[in-house]
Order: structure tokens, then sequence, then C-alpha cells
């Protein structure tokens, strides 16, 4: 991605006549040799964008955005994209912007930064529409030429940053909120809010519109703050986020305003045609015709957001988030599985026939507790498994579901798990004289409770 190379149009963006010859002459951006605005000490280097920003915008159309385009004489106003579809570029910008849970306010600043394709009528920069895969070393990646693929991969490269801050952990380059880290101007920065770490990450420049610091021969992450601003004003986009029919009857059974925040997003449908949805700034909710309205927040949200929303194995929510029996963890039920929270383990999926089995056991009140992995496929690739706290679930299509716990698992995993010469479990642990016992497809372990040692006996 193209990290700090804006391309600065003077003309569209400054009330200056481009005709008319300053006293002095305007900086010129070092990186890019455009003529630079006379906009420096804005913006505030640490808040250069609310979390809401970047993340809100769910009620634009691309109707508006259409507008928006015409309205700057945009070279993308009269655009299809061949490759998808032929879709209109206001449509891929919406479309793909909002499939990332992104603003396509923030994409049309981005791409106008990053291209000047927005107020362009002509332009040869398709291909680098948001300098996503183009770095400042090197050219662009090819697989990410074309418009649509820029927007989309814009989008998704914001939204990952954005996930790896809800998850609490640092954006790939090591920007968070709170933590002081050094610019490229440089400048020492401590982002306030998720969107300005984001924005640091694509762009590590502050850039000559932050008030505090700031190089002032370069564009910037102040730039996009810049953009932004400009065209949230420059169009009457409306707000657009309303609530209706059993979204706001759920909204309002569950006392929305203090479980999941302000609306950032009008109702939406959501990208598989089935369902519909309203994201709020602590959670989302979701619903289908069959099954109806259910909240979704926190890390139990954002696991599924990684997983692949209601596209993803488990589908949509079938319940709210609940507190699990032994008052312990969280979870929500989806259509094909289940996601299990605690504050020690984090959110892990479950589900298909190792999810059965958890639950033929009893859930995390079982031997095994609450799952510390997803569902994974083991290493000799015939099987999958999850891991829990206590012990873990092995399925094949040939032998099924089956628990190893304790000893008997310890015993096994030093042995080589299913590639070792006892194969997959076929059995669940099961008592016998003396102790217990699991059997496996070439043989068995027995664990002895009087000498505390685990045998081992071949078919």
């Amino acid at each position: 991605m193209r990290l700090s190379r804006p391309w600065l149009l003077l003309c569209a963006l400054t009330v200056i006549s481009c005709g008319v010859p300053d006293e002095e002459p305007r900086p010129v951006d070092e990186l890019t040799g455009q003529v630079l605005l006379d906009l420096a000490g804005a913006y505030d280097m640490h808040r250069l964008m609310e979390d809401a920003d970047l993340t809100g915008g769910g009620w634009i159309t691309p109707a508006q955005v259409q507008q928006f385009l015409q309205q700057k004489g945009s070279f993308l106003a009269g655009y299809r994209d061949p490759v998808w579809g032929n879709k209109t570029a206001a449509t891929l910008i919406v479309e793909r912007s909002r499939a990332s849970g992104i603003s396509p306010l923030y994409m049309l600043a981005r791409i106008q930064i990053e291209s000047g394709l927005i107020q362009s009528g002509t332009s040869s920069n398709l291909d680098k529409a948001t300098g996503c895969g183009c770095p400042d070393s090197g050219g662009c990646n090819t697989s990410y030429a074309g418009f649509g693929n820029q927007v989309e991969c814009g989008a998704a490269k914001i939204r990952g940053y954005l996930r790896a801050l809800d998850a609490g952990g640092t954006t790939v380059s090591g920007w968070k909120v709170g933590l002081t880290k050094q610019t490229s101007d440089p400048c020492t920065v401590t982002p306030a809010t998720k969107a300005t770490a984001a924005l640091y990450t694509y762009t590590p420049w502050v850039g000559a519109y932050a008030m505090q610091c700031g190089r002032t021969t370069v564009g910037g992450s102040s730039l996009v703050a810049a953009v932004f601003s400009r065209y949230r004003t420059d169009y009457n986009w409306g707000t657009g986020c309303v609530l209706m029919g059993d979204i706001k009857a759920k909204y309002d059974a569950v006392n929305g305003p203090v479980l999941l925040g302000a609306c950032q997003a009008g109702e939406l449908s959501t990208p598989d045609g089935v369902g519909r949805y309203n994201h709020f700034e602590r959670g989302s909710i979701y619903w289908t015709p069959t099954l109806g309205a259910h909240v979704v927040v926190g890390q139990i949200k954002i696991k599924w957001e990684q997983l692949g929303w209601e596209r993803s194995v488990l589908g949509y929510p079938i319940t709210d988030e609940l507190a699990a029996p032994d008052g312990r963890g969280r979870y929500n039920h989806f259509e094909r599985g289940s996601i299990y929270w605690t504050p020690e383990l984090g959110a892990w999926e479950v589900h298909g026939n190792i999810r059965a089995k958890w639950e033929q056991l009893g859930w995390e009140r079982s031997v095994l507790g609450y799952p510390k992995t997803g569902e994974l496929t083991t290493p000799d690739g015939v099987g999958r498994y999850n891991h829990f706290e206590n012990g873990s679930i092995y399925w094949t299509p040939t032998t099924g579901a089956h628990e190893v716990h304790g000893a008997i698992r310890a015993k096994w995993e030093s042995l080589g798990w299913e590639r070792s010469a006892l194969g997959y479990p076929v059995r669940d642990e099961y008592v016998v004289t003396g102790g217990s016992e699991s059997e496996f497809q070439k043989g068995f372990l027995t664990f002895n409770t009087a000498t505390n040692t685990v045998t081992v006996r071949m078919k």
C-alpha cells in the first residue's frame, strides 16, 4: 500500500485560484512534487479522526456518491469496472467499504489523496486508486490492480488494523491507542483513537496539517483528516441512522443506549441478501425473517467478524450474548455453531460434530472446560480438532468426534498425537478397573490411578 505519497490537487481543494500566483512560493511535497495546501495547524496529530468517522456512514448510498462524483467533475462519475460486473465506481465505493465496515466517505478521501481520482476529470491512476499494495519502496502489487480491487483492498486493510486494535493488540506496524510511537516526520504521537492509530499504520507521516508537529513538505495522515472533513461538508450526506422494526424493538429491549451505544449505520442488507443489520458503538444487531433479531457485542462480535460474519461457517446468531451457566464466561449460539468467551481465554468458535460432542459432555461444565482454540485442521490433514482448557476433541469422517483429557491426553501428545502409532481416538475416555482408558484406532491408553501412570496397549 502506498504509505506516504498522497496525490494533492491544489486547484480542487483550496479556495485560492490556480491562476493567481502567491507572493511567496508554496511548499512542495518532497515525496510527490505536488504543491501543498495552506491548511497547516488545523488538526490534532494525536486525534486526527474519531472512530465513528472511520466506521460510520452506513446510510450513504451509491446514488449519493454518484451525485458527489458528478458534483466534483470526477472521472469516476462515468466509470464502470468490467472486472466487478461492470458496476459503477459509486457502487463499488459503497459496497466494498461497507463490506469491511468502513465509511464510504473515508474511502472517498483516501482515493483522492492517493490518486486524485475523485476530483480529476481524467486519470490513469485506477490501478493505484487507494495506494493499496503500492509501497514507496517499489511498484504496485499487480494482484491489487484495478479500481474495484483497490477499493476492496484499501477498506480491508483499514478493517484489519481496527480488528487488531479492537482485540487489544497493536496494528501490524505497532500503533495502538495510548501507545507513544514515532512517525516518519518524525513526530512523537500518542493516538487517542483507534481511527488515528489505523491512519498512521496506512500512512506513517503526520504531515503538514497538524497543529503540534509534522513535516511541512509532506501531506501525511493529517491530509486524510483534512480531505475527509472537507468532503463531509461539501455534500448533504444526511444522517440516515434510523432504527426500525424488529431491530429497533431489540435495541429497546436490551437497553441499547447503555449496552450498545449510539447507532453508527442505518439499517443495511447483509452481503448474502438474507438478513438486515445495524452497527452501534459497542456491538451490532443482526436480523433475519426466520431467526429474528439478536445482539452480538465485544470480543464475540470481533471473533465472528474475523470468521466472516454471517457468511462464515457459523451463519447468523440465534441468541443474544448470554452468561454461561457456570457464571464465568459469555456466549452466542449461531445457526451452525457457537462462540464462547472468558476473560482468560478470549473468544473461540466451536461448531459441527465437535460442538455436538462438547454439548453432549456438558459444555463448559464438562471435564473439558472452555475452548481455547477454534476448530483447526490436524497436521496430517485428515481430521479436525478443538483444544479446551482441560482436554481436546478430535474428529475424522470415519471415527467421529471423541474427547481426550488428563493424563491419557498428555501421553497421546507425547507420542505424537494422531500421527503416533495409535492414530485417532475412537471412543471417549471410559472407566476400567483401577483407572480409566481411551481407545484409539490402533490401540489403547490406560491410566492407573494407583501408580499415576499411563500404559500403551496396541491392538
